[in-house]
């Protein structure tokens, strides 16, 4: 008569010690949901707004879920940590789920209805898959101490690590030799699809473990095993696996927006029409933050993703956008701590560049530098701003530039393009940069040049242009950044610009993203997409040159806004391209955004000499840029490392100059 392909049940485990099992797993589960509610609770956040948001929001909560969550789309982007992490939490989630099928089989369905559901061709299904996310989790857990050990990576590791993957690894060991002793106790030959279990089931006979002496020992197991497993779930609350929990909640409720739009927590517009001036700008307090702030800092998983690529971390200043995350973290519910100096120093708030390489990083999408900018907008409130600071924003007020020029001097570009008029198709936004620095004036110049050459029908705007206020934004000055805007606008509407091109990528991100909400209506590109157009459209033909160039990829134009393609195709026409190693999303900032451009931050080194290292290590001729502000940054930092005769730098509309068919 042959056996029945099932799964066996705890037989011999008395009834007295299952109860008391499921009576302690109750207790540990409503410990752990009373902890999780706890977490939101204190932030303001309870079951009715729960209930409200996930009713409106499920559909997009589960695809966010699904993808950043389940399927590890930021994780992967590190080919060993998000194998890494994909093993154990596959590993994890199969074995919940097979632990689970037992439960609802064994101890629900056969009580109650008197037949099993791991049965036949399922149940064997079953053991292949239970022992597959066994070993899953073993290999990911291995993987995870070798990174630490073996220092593939400057981590932040602390005790907690090694408690969390020697739990893990007790467990699924635990399992597989549960597994293995039952298979010695009754064995069958179905028991083979439980591939490792069946290895490891000839050990227990060979060391004399059959009979009652096995049951004994199997009895004695199973209660470690349980008794292990509530342990690490109680210990869940209070260590990073915190985070299968209160990053799964941000990770759904995160919303999608344009990386490069900060948040407008007033319209000026509409304050001057309705005299309604009360409103609060920044956080001044950890609670000020808004409550999916809060959630967002409790998703931090504490990886140190962030603190490796921040360029401020690397020029030793005292911000760390992991510290930062952290202690709002740790204090989301102290009314009355302050973000300065609480949470982070004043020089700390003013030393990100707001590069936003921690967002690029950041597996479960934690925006670390919106903190950042929240305490700024509260110290420019209160004044507290250094003297460059003060004079950067009085400039902007008195002559609407940052460098104090007068606005008449913006003319001068006149006598190489037409002003701008309703009959023009493109505005040329020269910017600030263009028209006052002397070096990115002629990087303007040849822009202008080129763009007559094609035949382009574009004019510029000449004193008529305004700084955008992109920097006073970053900076914390919103009401200067939207007069600015209203007023540019403004201008934009009285002459019918429908298309404007600029080689400021700050200019550029400003002006998608953030204008559209203040009324502007107009197709915005960069000036390497445009004149990349032009050479492909046959308007700009060049000639193939020899030299090694290599690109510096601005924040603004690449990691912000996505676009890689057009200045390497500038480059690859213009000679031979050799990548640095830290290039397209992964690229180091120049130093100069987020204002910093304009004021001194404290630190050990300058982020633009750090990067100008990297320049230097690829042996290129010639480094190519794309950003007004990255040209003198640069420039600088080689003379500071006495290099200005082993690199060449040039705006990528230079090397479509240089290189021109004539």
């Amino acid at each position: 008569m042959s056996v029945p392909i099932t799964s066996p049940t705890l037989v011999f485990v008395p009834l007295y010690e299952l109860a008391i099992d499921y009576s302690l797993s109750f207790a540990v589960t409503a410990f752990v949901f009373y902890w999780w509610y706890r977490s939101y609770s204190r932030i303001g956040i309870g079951f009715s707004e729960m209930g409200a948001y996930l009713r409106s929001n499920w559909r997009g909560m589960a695809s966010k879920y699904l993808s950043f969550g389940i399927f590890h789309r930021k994780n992967k982007e590190d080919h060993y940590a998000g194998t890494m992490h994909i093993m154990i939490s596959f590993g994890i989630l199969i074995l919940f789920i097979a632990t689970s099928l037992i439960f609802l089989s064994h101890d629900i369905i056969k009580p109650l209805f008197h037949f099993g559901i791991l049965v036949g061709a399922f149940y064997l299904n079953f053991e292949v898959w239970a022992n597959i996310g066994g070993v899953m989790l073993i290999a990911g857990l291995i993987m995870a101490l070798y990174r630490r050990l073996a220092k593939r990576v400057r981590l932040d590791t602390v005790a907690d690590d090694y408690m969390i993957i020697a739990g893990l690894m007790i467990l699924a060991l635990q399992g597989f030799f549960l597994g293995a002793l039952k298979i010695a106790l009754f064995r069958n030959a179905f028991d083979a699809y439980r591939f490792v279990e069946w290895g490891l089931s000839y050990i227990f006979p060979a060391v004399g473990l059959t009979g009652n002496l096995g049951i004994a020992f199997y009895r004695g197991l199973w209660l470690v095993h349980i008794a292990s497993a509530f342990a690490l779930v109680a210990y869940l609350p209070y260590s990073k696996l915190s985070h299968m929990a209160l990053a799964a909640v941000y990770i759904s409720a995160h919303k999608e927006k344009p990386r490069g739009e900060m948040t407008t927590p007033f319209m000026l517009a509409e304050a001057l029409e309705t005299g309604n001036f009360e409103f609060t700008v920044g956080a001044k307090k950890v609670t000020d933050l808004p409550k999916l702030k809060l959630a967002e800092a409790m998703a931090c998983t504490d990886c140190g993703r962030c603190e490796r690529a921040c360029p401020a971390v690397m020029a030793g200043s005292d911000l760390d956008p992991r510290v930062v995350v952290q202690n709002v973290k740790k204090t989301a519910g102290n009314g009355e701590l302050e973000l300065n100096p609480g949470i982070l120093t004043e020089n700390a708030s003013w030393a990100c560049t707001t590069c936003q390489a921690c967002v690029e990083e950041c597996p479960v999408v934690i925006d670390p530098h919106s903190y950042v900018l929240e305490a700024r907008r509260n110290l420019v409130m209160e004044n507290r701003i250094s003297k460059e600071t003060g004079q950067y924003l009085n400039n902007l007020t008195n002559t609407l530039n940052p460098f104090g020029n007068p606005p008449g001097d913006r003319d001068k570009l006149l006598d190489y393009a037409p002003k701008f008029d309703s009959d023009k198709e493109v505005l040329y936004w020269v910017g600030c940069m263009g028209a006052f620095d002397p070096r990115d004036n002629k990087t303007a110049i040849t822009i202008l040049e080129l763009l007559k050459k094609a035949n382009v029908n574009f004019g510029i705007l000449g004193s008529e242009e305004k700084c955008t206020g992109e920097t006073a934004r970053r900076i914390g000055e919103e009401g200067r950044f939207q007069e600015l805007v209203m007023q540019n606008v403004e201008t934009f509407q009285n002459h019918g610009v429908k298309k404007i091109v600029t080689a400021c990528p700050h200019c550029y991100n400003t002006f998608k993203n953030e204008y559209p909400k203040f009324g502007l209506e107009a197709e915005v590109e960069h000036h390497s997409e445009f004149l990349a157009n032009l050479v492909k459209e046959g308007k700009l033909r060049m000639r193939r040159g020899k030299g090694n160039i290599t690109l510096h990829d601005p924040c603004y134009l690449g990691r912000i806004n996505d676009e890689y393609d057009n200045t390497r195709n500038i480059v690859s026409s213009s000679g031979n391209l050799t990548e640095m190693e830290r290039s397209r999303e992964k690229s180091m900032c120049c130093g100069a955004g987020g204002g910093n451009y304009w004021y001194k931050v404290e630190s050990q080194d300058s982020v633009s000499k750090l990067r100008m290292q990297q320049v230097l290590e690829t042996g290129a001729d010639q480094l190519a840029v794309a950003c007004p502000f990255c040209m003198p940054m640069l420039s600088d930092a080689a003379r500071t490392l006495n290099a200005e005769n082993n690199i060449e730098i040039k705006d990528v509309a230079e090397l479509i100059r240089d290189n021109l068919e004539e």
